[in-house]
């Protein structure tokens, strides 16, 4: 009998032991799982989120509707693994609890409470920049960085050197055509590696240096130089250097006047490419646009009663589904740098700005 007790004291031991061994070994993974469960799915729901706030915020622009948003300023998430184990032993004759006991059994409860604090997107600092045509140096890292700059060209600048590339075709009923000429041979000597975005240390100013350019792209130089009311170089072996001003009238004399647009103007012409159910359309409930340019010509923001299943981004308003189509790439491309421009501004807006009221929302199940 004590030999039986014996027994089953040292069992009850050894598969205590077994189950702490087992829960610390399970504490060491915990941090890690939760980063890999965890981390993916924080970012693609402020993702997701981000941009639906955005369509809302054009779909609203459209309806004449109060914008109002909302940046989450942090998400904080606490963890807590709750564990148990449980030995059942048996004693005396084992035909009395054979097949009934549980030997050994550990479990444990992963909880999860995040809070998330959000700021309201207001105040003067946020609307200056919200209608602040955009700085030199925004179009410069874009069009330096992306495999073709025709579309950043296109959609961020609507003049240079008096060329003008209006938001909507008020008058004239076309767009100018040497403003899109200027535009392709920017992107083709920028492909062809001889046209560079290059910033002066000492004041931060910017200049287009186009170099190594002759023979084969003597007639695009010139053909730009031509259009953009510049001289022609004595000769094509040197390097030209073309200074770029944000200048709001005229041209500069010896280099580059660009006037760019605003976030506020990119918005108002995404949400002329909205496209308003038809008894809407001459109900007065939503802004009726005139013709756009040629930034906005490409661009399309449908609706539909039902859900749609192949869309890039969706928000549900005033009955109807608004989106973009996943495979509409014009449409896709334009969004992604509102939405990268628009992302910087609330951000530079929330940190430098007057203290805003923070709303900490507590998540629990």
């Amino acid at each position: 009998m004590k030999s039986n007790r014996h027994s089953a004291c040292l069992a009850q031991k050894l598969l205590t032991s077994c189950a702490v061994a087992c829960l610390l070994a399970g504490c060491t993974v915990v941090g890690p799982t939760a980063i890999r469960s965890g981390r993916l799915a924080y970012n693609e729901a402020i993702s997701e989120t981000n941009s639906q706030q955005l369509l809302m915020a054009i779909i609203r622009n459209r309806y004449e509707e109060h914008i109002g948003l909302l940046a989450v300023s942090s998400v904080t998430a606490n963890v807590s693994v709750k564990t148990s184990s449980s030995v059942q032993l048996g004693f005396g004759d084992s035909d009395d609890y054979a097949g009934n006991l549980v030997p050994f059994r550990v479990g444990s409860i992963y909880e999860e409470n995040p809070t998330i604090s959000y700021i309201p997107v207001s105040g003067q600092q946020y609307t200056l920049q919200l209608m602040s045509p955009l700085p030199i140096e925004i179009l410069a890292r874009f069009a330096s960085t992306m495999t073709n700059p025709a579309p950043v060209y296109t959609v961020l600048i609507t003049n240079i050197n008096n060329l003008h590339n209006p938001d909507f075709l008020i008058s004239p009923a076309e767009p100018d055509p040497d403003f899109s000429r200027v535009v392709s041979h920017l992107s083709a000597l920028t492909q062809a590696q001889c046209l560079h975005w290059i910033r002066d240390p000492h004041n931060h100013d910017y200049s287009i240096v186009i170099d190594n350019y002759a023979p084969a792209h003597t007639a695009t130089v010139m053909a730009l130089l031509d259009l953009l009311g510049l001289p022609a170089p004595r000769d094509d072996t040197g390097q030209l250097v073309l200074p770029v001003s944000l200048a709001l009238h005229g041209r500069n004399s010896d280099g580059i006047a660009i006037i760019t647009r605003s976030v506020f103007d990119l918005m108002e012409i995404l949400s002329a490419a909205v496209e308003v159910p038809e008894h809407e359309k001459h109900s007065g409930v939503a802004t009726m646009y005139p013709p756009t340019g040629l930034a906005g010509k490409a661009l399309r923001i449908r609706h539909a009663r039902e859900n749609p299943e192949h869309a890039y981004t969706r928000v549900k308003h005033r009955d109807y589904w608004f989106y973009i189509d996943e495979a509409d790439q014009p449409t896709k491309q334009y969004f992604r740098l509102l939405s990268t421009l628009w992302s910087t501004m609330i951000a530079e807006s929330t940190t430098k700005g007057a203290a805003a009221p923070v709303l900490t929302v507590p998540v629990s199940r």
